[in-house]
């Protein structure tokens, strides 16, 4: 079913997750008044991106790279259009030995993740999804052009590419090896006419973390923010702890992510988990930082960001002692949140790429 809307309700990061989720094949299109640009997906992948603010042809950046020279692009591009059918250039090279299978791929990823890169900064615009006819793969079709990757990029590798690449200012070579980035200076947010507090990044950040631990209260006895940094989740923030100096404890709190605990089984997952809390040394070392109240149940909520767990919300009911209950709109509020953090953590990089910083 085609589909379309604002950029403002539903931006490129949050569209691609959509369509991977749904393993989509098809054609989105993004507009505004001054550019245009198209993205096709096939089993939820991302196997062309055209469009956006430059023009650059294969040829045109392989010869800038270095890769291939001069002649043999015209004696390549000879070949491409001899009338035996139509081939991109990229096949034709590596056919005739003048370039490797891998540095073409790797070529067109960058491409693809320059264009990415700079369709995230669209703040406005329309979309339009049109999926393919029948749903058959094979019936997406693109553009005569030669950034194609068959195989496909899965769009939360193309995204962490994008915004990695952009973080490092440099969108013509690889990324390194995806990590969690650290938190930024945080600075401290008090709930209006609630208990939640903590210690947030600035900006909707640290807004969207606090509005999560609001919306927890209303539905669990108490709860607490983490922020997952490499090997390790740091207490940022918390409602409900009665225990005299728990809060306080909280926020100095740094548990291992390396020995099994309902934090790690919530990263390593990606996904919630309801249940028991087993007596392992981590869980032991949060229970007691929690006021020492013995914990039957709890529940530990992933934070998805740009592909990486980047929070996790504990909660529990011992202070009420009661059963959990169904959970389905925490972890609605929790993809809420997580989709504004993002948004804001893409418009940062967009911010200082166009201070040139």
């Amino acid at each position: 079913m085609s589909f379309g809307g604002r950029l403002e309700t539903l931006d490129l990061s949050a569209l691609l997750q959509t369509l991977s989720v749904g393993v989509a094949s098809g054609r989105l299109t993004l507009t505004r008044l001054d550019r245009h640009a198209v993205l096709v997906l096939r089993g939820g992948r991302v196997v062309y991106v055209t469009g956006g603010a430059t023009v650059e042809t294969l040829a045109g950046r392989l010869l800038r790279q270095g890769l291939v020279e001069e002649k043999q692009l015209l004696t390549a591009l000879e070949r491409q259009h001899d009338g035996t059918g139509y081939r991109r250039l990229g096949e034709v090279l590596v056919e005739m030995g003048l370039l490797a299978e891998g540095t073409l791929q790797m070529v067109v990823r960058q491409r693809m993740q320059e264009l990415v890169g700079e369709l995230l900064a669209w703040r406005s615009g329309f979309f339009r999804f049109e999926p393919a006819r029948n749903g058959s793969q094979s019936d997406v079709e693109v553009d005569l052009g030669d950034f194609v990757l068959p195989a496909g990029l899965p769009p939360q590798e193309l995204l962490m590419r994008a915004v990695t690449a952009l973080d490092h200012g440099d969108l013509s070579q690889p990324p390194p090896p995806a990590s969690v980035r650290p938190l930024p200076g945080a600075i401290v947010f008090e709930a209006t006419g609630g208990s939640a507090t903590g210690s947030y990044p600035a900006d909707f950040t640290g807004e969207a973390v606090l509005s999560l631990l609001r919306f927890a209260s209303q539905v669990l006895a108490r709860a607490v923010v983490f922020a997952v940094e490499g090997d390790e989740a740091r207490g940022i923030g918390e409602f409900g702890l009665k225990a005299r100096g728990a809060a306080e404890a909280i926020r100095e709190t740094v548990l291992s992510l390396r020995e099994p605990s309902i934090l790690k089984m919530a990263v390593e997952r990606r996904r919630s988990y309801e249940g028991p809390l087993e007596p392992m040394r981590v869980n032991l070392q949060l229970v007691e930082r929690l006021g020492g109240e013995k914990v039957r149940e709890a529940v530990a909520v992933p934070l998805v960001v740009l592909g990486e767990v980047r929070y996790v919300l504990y909660a529990d009911n011992v202070p009420l002692g009661r059963a959990l209950g169904p959970l389905d709109t925490l972890e609605s509020a929790a993809a809420r949140a997580a989709r504004i953090i993002e948004k804001t953590l893409l418009a940062r990089v967009a911010k200082s790429r166009a201070a040139g910083i």
